[in-house]
């Protein structure tokens, strides 16, 4: 790989930088408004597919950027060595640069996401004091019109008591406790179930909380595994390189000694080694009866 098309992969890589910047731009200003918030897990729909997306996007970039720090350490000269030596300067500055940009953009991206959480609390809390105050308001509301009814009642009742007698009294004293038991017994129910239903509300918005607080803890450790482990491969697959490169040396001395024993080593002896031999021999034979030693 030259160094032409790692500057276009860095140049990618940058413009994928500068998309991310604006989705972490785009989670910081979510705004939360009241009213339109229900207090189960529907109102975080948004904001996870906006985190899970920003999440995908920093683990290729960090893939890549490894990659392509490993591919810039590894180039080999393929022009004059001080113009590439220039150039692959460079390039490695730049993707250093690169690194920096995306570990800041990590880093704006948490604030970010902590900013969102705290908006969607503040906005359920506002929410849940709207609702309560609704119920308190039509309860005050529901409370003065029986006690007007009631009292409209009793007057007309005690209109009418003064032209009945003693018996239709009765009939109409039993009637009206009736009447009021029945009464009170609808508002007993009535406000069991706004309680119930307050109760009810109260639990779903505690339980929703609770499930965003553990699944933003859980995006933070699925970060910091990914970053670990994408650690481990690379130190892997380094000393996999240094294995695979000492095996074959070693098989290519193996080649080189078979190959020297089998096909060149008689051709030699019997060419220039065994020729010497016996010239030396000779020579030394000669020496030793004319009364000479060779050295």
């Amino acid at each position: 790989m030259n160094i032409k098309t790692l500057s276009e992969r860095l140049t990618a890589l940058k413009e994928s930088n500068v998309q991310v910047q604006k989705l972490v731009e785009r989670l910081a200003a979510i705004d939360f408004q009241t009213g339109s918030i229900p207090l189960d897990d529907s109102d975080e729909g948004i904001v996870s597919e906006l985190v899970a997306e920003i999440l995908l996007v920093f683990k290729e970039q960090e893939d890549d950027l490894e990659f392509l720090k490993e591919e810039v350490i590894d180039l080999n000269p393929g022009r004059t060595e001080i113009e590439f030596a220039r150039e692959k300067e460079n390039l490695e500055i730049e993707t250093q640069k690169a690194i920096e940009d995306l570990k800041t953009q990590i880093g704006t991206f948490r604030r970010a996401q902590l900013i969102a959480k705290r908006r969607l609390e503040a906005a359920q809390r506002e929410e849940r004091v709207i609702l309560t105050k609704s119920f308190m308001e039509y309860e005050q509301t529901s409370i003065i019109a029986q006690s007007a009814l009631s009292e409209l009642n009793s007057k007309k009742e005690s209109q009418k008591s003064v032209f009945l007698s003693k018996e239709e009294k009765e009939i109409n004293a039993s009637s009206d406790v009736t009447a009021a038991l029945r009464r009170t017994h609808e508002m007993m129910s009535n406000e069991l179930s706004r309680s119930q239903f307050a109760h009810e509300t109260l639990q779903e918005s505690t339980m929703a909380l609770t499930q965003l607080a553990e699944k933003y803890s859980s995006l933070d450790t699925l970060l910091l595994t990914s970053k670990n482990l994408l650690g481990t491969l690379l130190k892997s697959q380094k000393s996999d390189t240094w294995y695979l490169e000492t095996a074959f040396y070693v098989l290519l001395l193996t080649i080189c000694w078979l190959v020297y024993r089998r096909l060149l080593h008689g051709p030699i002896f019997w060419l220039f080694l065994y020729p010497l031999r016996m010239f030396f021999k000779g020579w030394n034979g000669v020496l030793t009866k004319m009364g000479l030693n060779w050295f």
